[in-house]
């Protein structure tokens, strides 16, 4: 039997393509390394008796190795598990107990509901407690009736609204996609597979059998998916409490003949052949509710008054002036505006963050949610906790890239190429990893300076270096390992400050350095270019065309040796003298290389004055 965690960690596996860490499972279910060892054993077993391996392994992680197609399969199943076959923790049991009430006239005592969860009264007593605090978050209210039970009470659009919210907060993309699919592409063998309680599947079936017949692709364009799925759901709610004897309000009938739209003919229809089924009147304010015209029509939100006394409010409990920063605006009025005018379009935002927002940020999930339920109040769009948590994320943004405390990690990155390798290299390094900083590039020579001057934090180099600095060697263009050992060092540096943005960035896939070796290309022409012009020009003899092409081919080759760190070494240099008369030209050679910041070895300028002086021969 899994429990409500296992579920969800076989879940995850089964979305992951690349091994999870155990450490990082621990942070987001906010439990210990070791209860997720235990939840893996629950886990395990039940992979294997799908006939699957878990594997996992030392400094790597734990994975699931399948095909795609089986991988679908056993999310299949795992989707069509039935909710009795998972321990029923806490939250499961509130839900199942909130839904018991929804769904029933009467009261209900304590012990009927310990008899359904088959757990003691006391654990029924406890939970209640967490039944009462959620339903005060809807505006709803449990009656406590001494030697009679409970009760829930409140408006019915609210009881409504909040039974979508737990319905769509039980399913993912997958279901999602399920069920939309069986309507628009009138697919029949796809199965429910639904964690929907057995309370709500027959009507349920019956509003999907229902949308499926009478739905037509010319519909596509004037309804989304989610207006689809809105539909299904708030048909089935409507007529499960119209059954019951709840209506929103009044008895006044649906005069049909004034509905006009396509997509408004198409959910009359629906609704009349399901109520004439189940025996029900097509109530105009129950056409309005699946619609989300009652909502719209309840109350007009200014949005930007909204935003600025959201931002207002929370800035003022957080302590930080969220006011100075007019991108957190601009993105917050857009999101707000958006939700705004599409209603109750949207049953509830999916945001798969929002667990570990609630665990990781308390405080300032509890402030953004204070603030909307101030300005937002008990209207349709009442601030749900997916709501809120995208709003969260608006500000914590705007909190990493304005408001937190930046601390950057100085590099001097030493090499024996000039400014343009190195230009080249800061660019990938600080693209790759953004807490890095080269302040400088120098060479061996000029290590000890630098480090003085920069107050460096961290050397990045391609030789060795002896100092008290942490170092960290490199290829001439660093590649993925380099990039990893520099990050590692920087995480280092920095503490535990870094871990929340480089858990973000270890989950990234390092980008393709194709871009980086197409403009060190194109910088080497540009390069071996310059430099043959200024020769050329510098030593203006009548050259033979052959000597010339040879030339000016040593020159780009050079050039490109000394950009991957692969001149002649001094040896050549030092086997082959030079005259005394050839200083002249030598100093002027080596003058224009390095005003063309090449500072290459003498054995590169000894080689070159042999062509000049063979061309100077053939004159």
């Amino acid at each position: 039997m899994l429990t409500t965690r296992t579920f969800q960690l076989a879940n995850k596996l089964l979305m992951s393509k690349s091994p999870l860490r155990i450490k990082d499972l621990s942070g987001e279910y906010g439990v210990s390394t070791r209860t997720i060892k235990y939840d893996l054993e629950m886990v395990r077993d039940w992979f294997k008796a799908q006939g699957q391996q878990l594997h996992s392994q030392t400094n790597k992680g734990i994975w699931i190795e399948c095909s795609d197609h089986d991988r679908l399969s056993l999310r299949k199943i795992l989707t069509q598990y039935e909710r009795s076959n998972i321990y029923p923790d806490q939250t499961i049991r509130v839900r199942k107990m909130i839904l018991t009430l929804l769904l029933s006239n009467e009261y209900i005592t304590a012990a009927e509901l310990s008899d359904s969860l088959e757990v003691s009264r006391n654990t029924i007593l406890s939970d209640l407690n967490k039944v009462e605090e959620f339903l005060c978050s809807w505006g709803l209210e449990l009656e406590r009736k001494q030697r009679t039970g409970y009760k829930l009470l409140g408006e019915e659009l609210q009881i409504r609204l909040m039974l979508e919210h737990m319905v769509y907060n039980d399913l993912d993309d997958y279901e999602i996609y399920k069920m939309t699919t069986r309507i628009t592409k009138k697919d029949q063998k796809a199965d429910a597979g639904l964690l929907i309680d057995d309370a709500l599947k027959d009507a349920y079936k019956e509003v999907e059998d229902h949308m499926r017949e009478l739905y037509d692709p010319s519909l596509a364009p004037l309804m989304r998916l989610s207006d689809l799925l809105k539909i299904l759901f708030r048909i089935t709610f409507s007529i499960i409490r119209l059954n019951m004897g709840h209506t929103i309000s009044s008895y006044r009938m649906l005069d049909q003949s004034k509905i006009k739209e396509d997509g408004s003919q198409f959910l009359a229809s629906v609704m009349e052949k399901v109520l004439t089924d189940m025996q029900l009147p097509l109530l105009e304010e129950e056409f309005l509710y699946v619609t989300g015209g009652l909502e719209k029509e309840t109350k007009t939100l200014d949005a930007v008054d909204i935003t600025e006394k959201i931002i207002y409010y929370v800035s003022k409990l957080e302590g930080i002036d969220y006011k100075n920063d007019p991108k957190l605006y601009s993105n917050l009025l857009a999101h707000l505006s958006l939700r705004f005018q599409n209603g109750s379009l949207y049953l509830n935002e999916m945001n798969p963050m929002e667990d570990e927002i609630k665990r990781n940020h308390p405080e300032l999930f509890k402030n953004v949610q204070d603030a909307c339920r101030r300005y937002i109040k008990q209207h349709t769009l009442i601030a749900q906790d997916s709501f809120i948590s995208l709003i969260v994320i608006h500000f914590l943004v705007s909190y990493e890239n304005t408001f937190k405390p930046k601390r950057k990690v100085k590099v001097l990155y030493v090499c024996s190429t000039g400014r343009g390798v190195a230009r080249l290299i800061k660019n990938r390094v600080e693209k790759e990893i953004p807490a890095v900083d080269i302040v400088a590039y120098c060479s061996l020579l000029e290590v000890e300076e630098i480090c003085k001057r920069e107050e460096v934090d961290m050397i990045v180099s391609v030789f060795p270096v002896e100092t008290n600095i942490p170092v960290v060697v490199v290829e001439p263009l660093p590649g993925k390992n380099d990039i990893e050992a520099i990050r590692g060092q920087m995480k280092l540096l920095i503490g535990p400050e870094a871990d929340e943005v480089n858990r973000l960035l270890e989950d990234q896939e390092f980008q393709s350095i194709h871009d980086d070796i197409e403009t060190i290309s194109q910088e080497i022409i540009l390069k071996g270019f310059e430099v043959t012009q200024a020769l050329l020009e510098a030593f203006p003899n009548e050259t033979k065309q052959d000597w010339k092409s040879a030339f000016e081919m040593h020159v780009f080759l050079m050039v490109h040796r000394y950009y991957f760190d692969k001149q002649y070494d001094h040896y050549f240099y030092s086997s082959h003298p030079m005259a005394d008369t050839d200083g002249e030209m030598v100093n002027k050679v080596r003058s224009i290389l390095e005003d063309k910041d090449l500072h290459v070895h003498d054995a590169e300028v000894f080689t070159l004055l042999q062509y000049l002086k063979k061309m100077e021969v053939n004159v």
